[in-house]
């Protein structure tokens, strides 16, 4: 008798701790805002896809649409000293026939600290009238700016599948080479 209540009591401690524990980690989590997206004719909306980050903790992303031209555009969020963070918009997409439109996979850096990443129309394909889709690079510039570079613009309908099968696969490559980078250059 005297062992079953030992085995009893020590059962009510175990899970009286873990509750507890559990207790205690629910709520350690904070959730943070890091930036508020605002369709104020320059800021992005939608941003779809996931965030990467630099060594020196800024963000990189892309919002579906929204920017300067409504089309989408990749940003980076910094942190500010005492908190909160700053958004610089490092491009903004725009259907001229060239640039591609509606980014909505995420980006992938390479060891040089190039953005790579896609867009699932726009460019000079012959997709209807949004063209095929993108695989675009941006360039870190001394000063801050990124310069654009189209790598790739998919022209054909059936093009179109590969472009969207890019985008899945980028967001998939960056998983994989996962890895901090260097930042990128600044004034």
């Amino acid at each position: 008798m005297r062992r079953m209540q030992i085995s009893h009591l020590l059962t009510l401690t175990i899970l009286a701790a873990a509750a507890l524990l559990t207790a205690s980690l629910a709520a350690a989590q904070v959730e943070t805002v890091l930036h508020n997206f605002d369709s104020n004719g320059k800021d992005g909306t939608y941003p779809l896809a996931g965030l990467i980050m630099d060594t020196s903790g800024n963000h990189y992303g892309t919002t579906a649409e929204g920017g300067a031209h409504g089309f989408g555009m990749v940003f980076e969020l910094s942190p500010k000293s005492g908190g909160g963070m700053t958004e610089k918009i490092l491009h903004s997409f725009n259907f001229n026939g060239i640039d591609g439109t509606y980014p909505y996979a995420t980006l992938i850096f390479d060891a040089s600290g190039n953005l790579y990443g896609t867009t699932s129309s726009g460019g000079a394909g012959t997709c209807g009238t949004n063209g095929c889709g993108t695989v675009f690079e941006l360039l870190p510039q001394s000063g801050g700016a990124w310069t654009e570079r189209i790598l790739t613009a998919s022209r054909t309908t059936a093009s179109t599948a590969s472009a969207h099968w890019l985008a899945w696969c980028s967001t998939r490559l960056a998983i994989s080479m996962a890895r901090p980078r260097a930042a990128a250059p600044s004034n």
